[in-house]
């Protein structure tokens, strides 16, 4: 539970809690910001300097709010800025992998409380792995002294379908008339947010990396499988049920290879980390001369090793992840030419395979997008650290925490 939450159940009389709703409007709008000055409150909020300063001076008193420090001024004096206090979320986050699970404990200002950890953990389609999951989660917390009750709730980030409002993942941990979002809450007793990978991504460039201040821009998730994400109009842009992006799963080969989503030819047969560890598998068990059939077998190859191989000179490898950035350079261009964006973004594992697979890339944009569009456009690998995507992933789950829990309806 969050230090708001906790003032709010101590609220019993109505005009408290308006008066406590109110704050929160306002610490919402600080903490989008980061750190704001009062004639930006003013502003974003609409009210008036003397109510604004009351409910400042009471959040400072009631150890919500702090100034930190001062802001750029262009003459004279200047002016104070505010931001949330260490410690008002604290958040457990959750970022899942086909084979592991990152578990951190981080505050709202992307304090680090509990360093992070990896587990090897096996992500299933259907129920069958998750309370192996759910126990990963609370040995993180005992390994690292983490008491329930300090904290806010567990933020999660996961590859698959994910139905916005409801928490659903159609993709994984499936099963016809359950709801992962409530089954995890009441496993753990806190609130609980999901959100799709390359959403989290996205948000994560957004607020620390290439998509700062870009008002349309495109995130390409480059990992297991291969995800979009969409900024549109300086929003990320989710769709109806929150199934934007599936760029993995149109249609791109006619009459190609059975995808594992049932449909034949998507882009994920020709162009993901599955594609890429199938086929070299497959041709490690024909003897196809390469540095991996040395040090691996078809059975444990991961994506991570062929672009390590690639980039210590292997032919075979750098073949291999040639033809994967011509596919997805060609689904890319397709995007560009919809979207229009002036900024696409490169991340996931693949990313660390820099030139070689940037190149591949930006051939195909260049042949299949219009000059003009492109004239405009940018692509660029992503520099955000691991611990800015964690960062991203907390502050995803405290905004939905004012948006959904903290603030009224009306």
């Amino acid at each position: 539970m969050s230090v708001l939450e906790s003032l709010l159940l101590s609220l019993s009389d109505p005009k408290q809690i308006r008066a406590m709703q109110k704050k929160n409007r306002l610490l919402r709008a600080v903490y989008v910001k980061d750190a704001i000055s009062v004639n930006e409150l003013m502003k974003v909020l609409g009210i008036s300097f003397p109510t604004l300063n009351t409910l400042i001076l009471e959040l400072i008193e009631q150890k919500l709010l702090i100034q930190n420090e001062r802001g750029e001024s262009i003459g004279g004096r200047k002016p104070n800025l505010y931001q949330l206090n260490d410690g008002i979320f604290k958040v457990l986050c959750v970022e899942v992998n086909r084979f592991s699970v990152k578990v951190s404990f981080v505050d709202n200002n992307s304090k680090i409380l509990a360093p992070s950890q990896i587990f090897e953990n096996n992500l299933t389609r259907d129920l069958e792995g998750l309370k192996e999951f759910e126990g990963v989660i609370k040995a993180y917390a005992t390994q690292n002294g983490v008491s329930w009750s300090d904290v806010s709730g567990v933020a999660i980030s996961m590859p698959g379908l994910i139905d916005k409002t409801k928490g659903k993942n159609y993709s994984f941990f499936f099963e016809s008339d359950f709801d992962l979002k409530d089954s995890l809450e009441e496993a753990f007793a806190k609130k609980v947010y999901i959100v799709n990978d390359v959403k989290l991504t996205t948000y994560a460039e957004q607020n620390f990396g290439a998509l700062k201040q870009v008002e349309n821009g495109l995130t390409i998730l480059m990992d297991w499988g291969m995800a979009l994400g969409i900024v549109a109009q300086g929003e990320i842009y989710m769709g109806k049920n929150g199934f934007s992006g599936e760029m993995g799963h149109m249609s791109f080969i006619e009459d190609g290879e059975l995808c594992y989503c049932g449909k034949r030819g998507c882009l994920e047969t020709v162009a993901s980390g599955i594609s890429l560890v199938k086929k070299a598998s497959q041709d490690i068990t024909n003897n196809v001369p390469t540095l991996l059939s040395k040090k691996f077998n078809s059975d444990n190859i991961q994506p991570q090793h062929i672009i390590n191989a690639a980039l210590e000179g292997d032919q075979y490898a750098i073949e291999l992840i040639t033809e994967l950035g011509k596919n997805l350079g060609k689904a890319i261009a397709l995007f560009v030419q919809i979207f229009n964006p002036e900024r696409v973004v490169l991340g996931g594992n693949f990313a660390k395979a820099a030139t070689l697979i940037t190149n591949p890339i930006q051939q195909q944009i260049q042949t299949y997008a219009m000059g003009r569009i492109l004239n405009n456009c940018e692509v660029v690998l992503s520099t955000l650290s691991e611990d800015e995507i964690t960062f991203g992933l907390a502050r995803y789950f405290i905004v939905n925490c004012f948006d959904n829990d903290l603030l009224p309806s009306n």
